[in-house]
């Protein structure tokens, strides 16, 4: 698989997999992106921010997600505490197609975002995700993100939810 940078054409496929995602979820019961959010005018802006990644299986993709490398505000609320408090990275809306499950995807997309933000010069990157999400707390965990505590989100429509947060110190 490769990770590249989302281009305009790639907003489709990036859309209908997290749409897959809350379908999902909602069948779950998990209450994360059960509010028309992420939608396709969130992956126009990040593609335009240059802050949207897709995975390519074949030129197929696959997989999305978004990285920062900027502070996040919803993170100054962490009820906890984080392991470090220098720059770190963020990676958000992470999602893989369903039909592509299974294969250790959303491992390469946190290698790829660890890997891009030691580049960067971050020392750590942090995730969070619903309380309820299980699928997505046993592949933070598994790849070595460590819980630090609640966080209530502060923008967007999902704004005033809590979140459980994770950071990855990078070597």
């Amino acid at each position: 698989m490769e990770i590249v940078i989302a281009r305009p054409e790639h907003v489709d496929a990036m859309t209908a997999i997290t749409d897959q995602a809350c379908s999902n979820m909602a069948a779950m019961g998990i209450d994360q992106w059960q509010c028309g959010y992420p939608d396709r005018g969130t992956w126009e802006a990040d593609v335009d921010a240059g802050m949207a990644y897709v995975g390519l299986d074949e030129g197929r993709v696959v997989a999305v997600f978004r990285y920062a490398d900027e502070p996040e505000a919803a993170y100054e609320t962490l009820e906890g505490e984080w392991l470090t408090c220098g720059p770190y990275a963020t990676v958000h809306r992470c999602a893989v197609d369903p039909a592509c499950r299974g294969r250790g995807i959303i491992g390469e997309l946190f290698a790829f975002a660890c890997e891009k933000a030691a580049a960067d010069g971050m020392v750590s990157v942090r995730i969070d995700t619903h309380h309820d999400n299980a699928p997505m707390r046993r592949a933070v965990e598994k790849f070595g993100f460590a819980f630090c505590g609640d966080i209530t989100l502060t923008e967007g429509p999902e704004a005033g939810a809590a979140r459980i947060a994770f950071e990855k110190v990078l070597s």
